[in-house]
C-alpha cells in the first residue's frame, strides 16, 4: 500500500448559527453521539491512514477534549496518531487565518513525516470515501494533484457557496463558486490527493501570489498550468454547510434507507466513547423514528427527533422533529416541535415551543 499522510482541513467558512458560537463545525454534535469530524476521521482510519493532522481554524477547546490522543478512531499512536495543528499566530487575524498559513506554521508536520502522498479532506462534507481507492487512482494517472468531485442535480439547493469544476479529458480545467444558478454541477468535495513535494511547492507558490491565498485559491489559479486529475466520487455525500443543512441532514438520517448507506458493518464510524448508562424508557415513554443516545431518560412522546446523551424528557412531554444536545432537560407536559436545543438547556417555564418554517434555536445553558 502507498504511504499516505492524512490532513483534516477545518478552514472552512461554514457557520451553523449559535451552534458554532463556542465550537467549530467539526465538534458540533451529530446524531446524538458523534461529532461531525468523526466521519472523516473514520474514513481515514478505515482507509488505513495511520498518521493524521487536523488543521484547526478557531475555537479549539472542544476539539482538544473530543479528539484526545486519537485512540478512539483506531489510529496506532506508535506509527502516527492524530496531531492537532493550531495556528495561534493567525488565529484572530481574519483573512490571514487560512489553511495554507496553518500548514506553514506547522510545516514540520509535513516535512518530518516522509509519506509519499497527502490526502486532504474537510469535516463538514460527510462521505464514506475509501481513500485507498482515491490514492490508487491518483498513482495510476501519474498526476501530481487529484481533486474529488461529485455530479449532482440539485446544485441550485445544495453546495451553495462551494466550488464546482469544469472537467475535460479527465482533468480539472476550471474551478468556480457554485452560486445556485444551475441544477446540474460537478461540485468539489474539497478532498484532494497531492504528491507531498507538490504540496510543498504549491504552498511556496501561494505565498508569492497573495498572503490571503488559501488552498482553494491556489488550486483555482494553477488549474490551467498544472495537471489536476479529476476523480469522480459516486458514493454517499452530504454537505453540512449551513444551519438549515445541519437540521435537514440530521432529519434525513432518521430514514433507514439513508443511514444504512453510512453505518455499515464493513465501515465502522468511530467516536469518543463516554461511560454513561443505557437509555432508560419510563412508564409513559413512546418513541418513533428517532435516535436516542445512551444516558437519556424518556418519560414522554418522542417522534422524528435526535436526543443526545443525558437528555431528560419529562412525563407526558412531547418532542417532535427536534435535535436535543447533551444534558438538556425538558420538563413534564412541555410540547416542543422543530427546535434545536443546545447543551444543558432547561425547558421549564415556557412549555410550548415551535420553530415553524425554520428550526428555533435555543443556545447553550439557557433556561426557558
Amino acid at each position: 500500500m502507498a504511504r499516505v499522510l492524512g490532513i483534516v482541513n477545518l478552514h472552512s467558512h461554514v457557520s451553523l448559527k449559535g451552534l458554532t458560537n463556542t465550537r467549530p463545525v467539526a465538534s458540533v454534535s451529530f446524531l446524538g453521539r458523534y461529532g461531525i469530524i468523526d466521519f472523516v476521521l473514520s474514513n481515514m482510519s478505515n482507509s488505513q491512514i495511520e498518521n493524521v493532522g487536523v488543521l484547526i481554524k478557531e475555537k479549539p477547546r472542544s476539539l482538544f477534549k473530543h479528539l484526545g490522543n486519537g485512540n478512539s478512531w483506531n489510529f496506532n499512536s506508535k506509527s502516527g496518531g492524530v496531531s492537532l495543528l493550531y495556528n495561534e499566530k493567525f488565529a484572530n487575524e481574519g483573512k490571514y487565518n487560512h489553511d495554507i498559513n496553518n500548514i506553514k506554521e506547522n510545516i514540520s508536520f509535513l516535512k518530518k513525516n516522509q509519506e509519499d502522498y497527502v490526502v486532504i479532506a474537510p469535516a463538514h462534507i460527510i462521505t464514506t470515501m475509501d481513500y485507498r481507492e482515491l490514492v490508487d487512482a491518483h498513482i495510476k494517472t501519474g498526476a501530481q494533484i487529484t481533486m474529488v468531485y461529485q455530479s449532482v442535480d440539485s446544485a441550485d439547493e445544495q453546495f451553495i457557496g462551494s466550488d464546482y469544476v469544469r472537467v475535460k479529458d479527465g482533468c480539472v480545467q476550471e474551478i468556480r463558486q457554485n452560486k445556485g444558478n444551475r441544477k446540474e454541477r460537478d461540485v468539489s468535495l474539497e478532498t484532494y490527493v497531492f504528491n507531498r513535494e507538490t504540496l510543498l511547492d504549491l504552498i511556496s507558490q501561494a505565498e508569492t501570489m497573495s498572503s490571503f491565498f488559501d488552498l482553494r485559491d491556489i488550486l483555482a489559479y494553477v488549474c490551467d498550468e498544472r495537471k489536476i486529475y479529476a476523480y469522480k466520487y459516486k458514493g454517499f455525500a452530504r454537505n453540512i454547510n449551513s444551519f438549515a443543512e445541519y437540521y435537514k441532514v440530521s432529519m434525513e438520517f432518521l430514514d433507514m434507507n439513508v443511514s444504512t448507506q453510512v453505518f455499515k458493518s464493513t465501515w465502522p464510524i468511530f467516536t469518543n466513547t463516554n461511560d454513561t448508562p443505557p437509555t432508560k424508557y419510563l412508564k409513559n415513554a413512546q418513541v418513533k423514528k428517532s435516535f436516542i443516545a445512551n444516558g437519556a431518560i424518556v418519560d414522554g412522546y418522542v417522534e422524528g427527533s435526535v436526543l443526545s446523551r443525558n437528555v431528560i424528557v419529562g412525563k407526558d412531554a412531547v418532542v417532535k422533529n427536534c435535535i436535543v444536545l447533551n444534558g438538556a432537560y425538558i420538563c413534564p407536559g412541555a410540547t416542543i416541535e422543530n427546535v434545536i436545543i443546545d447543551k444543558d438547556v432547561r425547558i421549564q417555564h415556557k412549555t410550548s415551543l415551535n420553530g415553524s418554517t425554520e428550526p428555533l434555536y435555543i443556545k447553550e445553558g439557557d433556561i426557558v
